[in-house]
């Protein structure tokens, strides 16, 4: 308990690292943690909805077995000190969530498993926000790390508010941590629970944890401090109110026991609930033990949680109980390890969801083949000029990006590389652009489309994340069909809807169609932010050509260079990297419904009416 103290000092002056929100556009903060961390994600919720008045939820780790739907306009925030398997469920797909915070004291881990959970979140443009202390790694009851971890949530509430808020008010006094204040009382809490765990009447087991006024449910962790140092049952907490209804006639007749109360100094009407509840307990065999906190609002978590850790700390040496070594340990891995199965199950059956061909070896191809995978998506990308701010890449990493994202909602996909050259004779002008003729382009995709019918593809999916290349799509269809044979090739394509479906993507952001663009806008832009942030020269970052009358396509023929000047139609300079999830997502639902549209069109045309 000496290191708890130390460790919020060290919370309060903390840096939070910038948090890539732009003011307004989340719809809510959603925070989650597994075991004891859970109750920080209550915290932080609390805070956030209570004090701060944005909206805030929690999810159980279990809801991130399949991942929830409907998360690009949320920020997800992470609680977990070691990084443990299942807290890294809620990883699995940062670019699904319009910013994602993990909170933990691993922040620059050794094993691969959580170095590439928290790469995964840095590439998408999340935060790690890390804990001092360290893991606490072989115990099962951890101590000083929670206390930090509560810290963390109230100087991260503040943090939320400005960055959402686009205001850096001063915290409400709620939020405002008072080190020396919060020390001295840690300290003498953490001596009362040690003292009461050497009195002789202190092995009355806890059969409930009360509180008055919501605050029970931020100290759902406080009753796995006895189940994991003690080895207890863990106590139920209640409400005072709710203890009438129920829990309080089912303990009534029960073996002598004992009801910690989390009392508070400036809870409204506990005072008065407490007698009523001294005079039901008047000629029951149940003692009332008041755990009394002096700190204000959910600050006095930190004096129950020291309370309950010097108790344990005493009751377990008095027991003789190792912290280091538990009963089932190790044997707990079916549930405990889950995420590490989930993704062990997923690397079994890749090539029947987000399989790349670029990864396969030619036995593990026919092996998926022969397991049912029968569609190839084959993508394609440019080399061409994107602006000063933008590689020449930028369209084949767009490409592969989307080829992924389509194989993982399409079973039985594999993702071809995209191809890297395209029709770009608009961006000649531009030196280093590279481009194909036609003729050469249809050629390339006719030998693709054999060679992959070849190998026992069925199905064929072709689209680009390239504009110049639609026109092409659209003249070549017929014989690049007749080159796949005997597959079915579907043809995705039309960069006059797929246009507006990015400005209606853009626009839930509040990003106006002009600034979104046509090439190398806040679109583009934003989806390089997050998928290759590297690679985003930010101080080339200017407007382009946003100006412009009817046909947006028309200024790119035959020279787009005699418009733009700089080669950037849009204006880059709003973009962010938390947006290129909900960008790719709109960009593959447009995708998808062309692909359905065109899978039933040739079903019906294979059904043959008598």
């Amino acid at each position: 308990m000496q290191l708890a103290p130390l460790l919020i000092a060290r919370v309060a002056k903390m840096v939070i690292p910038p948090l890539p929100l732009l003011p307004g556009a989340a719809r809510a903060v959603v925070s989650t943690g597994v075991g004891s961390s859970a109750a920080h994600a209550a915290l932080l919720a609390h805070l956030l909805a209570d004090h701060l008045g944005i909206a805030a939820r929690t999810l159980p780790s279990g809801a991130f077995v399949a991942a929830p739907a409907d998360t690009a306009r949320d920020v997800l925030v992470v609680f977990s000190q070691g990084l443990s398997p299942n807290a890294r469920l809620a990883l699995r797909a940062p670019e699904r969530w319009l910013a994602v915070l993990v909170v933990t004291a691993v922040a620059r881990p050794r094993d691969a498993a959580r170095r590439a959970a928290l790469d995964a979140v840095r590439r998408t443009g999340g935060v790690v926000v890390p804990l001092p202390g360290g893991a606490e790694r072989g115990l099962l009851l951890r101590v000083a790390g929670p206390l930090a971890a509560s810290a963390a949530c109230f100087r991260l509430a503040h943090a939320l508010a400005a960055a959402l808020s686009g205001c850096a008010a001063p915290p409400p006094r709620a939020l405002c941590l008072d080190v020396a204040r919060i020390d001295r009382a840690i300290h003498r809490a953490a001596g009362r629970g040690a003292a009461f765990a050497q009195r002789r009447d202190a092995a009355l087991i806890p059969r409930a944890l009360l509180a008055s006024g919501g605050y029970g449910a931020l100290a759902g962790n406080l009753s796995l401090k006895l189940c994991e140092g003690l080895l207890l049952p863990p106590p139920a907490v209640h409400d005072l109110i709710d203890f009438a209804h129920g829990p309080f006639q089912q303990l009534h007749d029960s073996q002598p026991a004992t009801l910690l109360m989390l009392a508070r100094r400036d809870a409204p009407g506990e005072g008065i609930l407490l007698r009523r509840l001294r005079a039901m307990l008047a000629a029951t065999r149940l003692r009332l033990v008041r755990l009394s906190a002096t700190l204000p609002g959910a600050q006095a978590l930190f004096e129950h949680e020291a309370w309950l850790n010097g108790f344990v700390r005493g009751a377990a040496e008095a027991a003789a109980l190792n912290p280091a070594d538990w009963p089932g340990r190790g044997r707990d891995a079916p549930l405990y390890d889950v995420a590490s199965a989930a993704a062990t199950a997923r690397a079994r059956h890749a090539p029947s969801a987000t399989a790349a061909l670029a990864t396969l070896t030619w036995p593990e191809l026919a092996r998926a083949r022969a397991a049912g995978c029968d569609t190839a998506v084959i993508p394609l990308g440019a080399t061409e000029q994107h602006g000063p701010h933008l590689p020449f890449a930028t369209d084949t990493w767009i490409a592969d990006a989307l080829a992924a994202r389509f194989c993982a909602r399409v079973p039985g996909a594999i993702a071809i590389p995209a191809l890297p050259f395209g029709c770009s004779a608009e961006h000649r002008a531009f030196p280093g652009t590279l481009t194909l003729s036609w003729n050469t382009l249809r050629a390339l995709l006719a030998d693709v489309c054999a060679a992959l019918a070849r190998s026992g593809f069925a199905h064929l999916v072709v689209f680009s994340a390239h504009g110049g290349n639609d026109a092409l799509l659209a003249t070549a269809a017929a014989a690049l069909r007749r080159a796949a044979r005997p597959a079915q090739l579907i043809v995705c394509r039309d960069i006059a809807a797929l246009s507006a479906d990015w400005q209606r993507a853009s626009a839930r952001f509040g990003i106006a169609p002009a600034a979104a663009g046509h090439h190398a806008g806040e679109f583009e832009t934003s989806l390089i932010a997050g998928l290759r942030p590297e690679a985003l020269r930010h101080a080339a970052l200017r407007a382009g050509l946003v100006r412009i009358r009817g046909d947006a396509q028309r200024i790119f023929y035959p020279d787009l260079r005699a418009h733009a000047v700089e080669g950037v139609v849009g204006d880059p300079r709003g973009a962010l990297p938390t947006r290129a999830a909900s960008y790719l997502d709109a960009w593959v639902d447009a995708l998808l419904r062309q692909y359905r549209a065109a899978k039933k069109r040739h079903t019906t045309k294979g059904i043959h009416k008598p």
